[in-house]
């Protein structure tokens, strides 16, 4: 549990954070006017609910695809203490690989390969062979995992039940209150939908990169 809360809030994982702000800006105002004005044209307030949902949807696929760019396992190095350190690992467990990556490329220099060479088919063969040895519960997917979207999503709930209580307590009927309540919401459960969404997309990648390396 300790381990997921980690995960969860460590809310720095989002990439274009400030499409998703935008599409929630122009979802709350368009709301705002439609229930304030209740205007008789519909057509510009569906066009900025399409807008808004456009680029939620433009987020949700960059920022998957800069998680996925980010991923060290994608990355070609040919530096064995570079490509040990911005892996997802404890000190131990960073030197025991960094030791054992060494080992394997002096053992290709023996055999003739120049240095450079020798260090990156070592951590190529590393690559394979996490590649091959991992499942939907590890590497390479898990360095990340999404769990950051869970965070958001426990943020968004906790703020709308936060100005519920708020808006209970009113003698008046605030409509921004009311606005961001349903707002906050409705992009709470889309966070959990993502999660699940990135969750597929993941275990399909996985295979196809399991099929490709196999």
């Amino acid at each position: 549990m300790k381990n997921f809360l980690r995960k969860a809030f460590s809310l720095g994982e989002i990439r274009f954070g400030w499409i998703l702000l935008l599409s929630i800006a122009i979802c709350s105002i368009t709301f705002f006017y439609d229930e304030h004005f209740n205007p008789e044209d519909q057509f510009w307030l569906a066009l900025s609910y399409y807008v808004s949902f456009t680029l939620a949807l433009v987020w949700s696929l960059t920022n998957y695809v800069r998680h996925i760019q980010m991923n060290s396992l994608y990355r070609r190095q040919n530096d064995i203490h570079t490509y040990v350190a911005q892996l997802a690992l404890n000190k131990e467990d960073k030197l025991e690989l960094q030791n054992y990556l060494e080992d394997f490329a002096a053992d290709l220099e023996r055999q003739g390969r120049p240095k450079e060479e020798a260090a990156k088919e070592a951590i190529n063969q590393f690559k394979v062979k996490e590649f091959l040895s991992m499942s939907k519960h590890t590497r390479p997917f898990e360095i990340h995992g999404h769990h950051y979207l869970m965070g958001y999503a426990l943020f968004a709930f906790a703020a709308a039940c936060l100005l519920t209580i708020i808006d209970q307590m009113t003698t008046q009927e605030i409509l921004f209150l009311y606005i961001m309540q349903v707002v906050l919401a409705v992009y709470g459960v889309c966070f959990i939908a993502l999660f699940v969404l990135y969750k597929m997309f993941d275990k399909f990648l996985y295979q196809k990169v399991k099929e490709y390396f196999s």
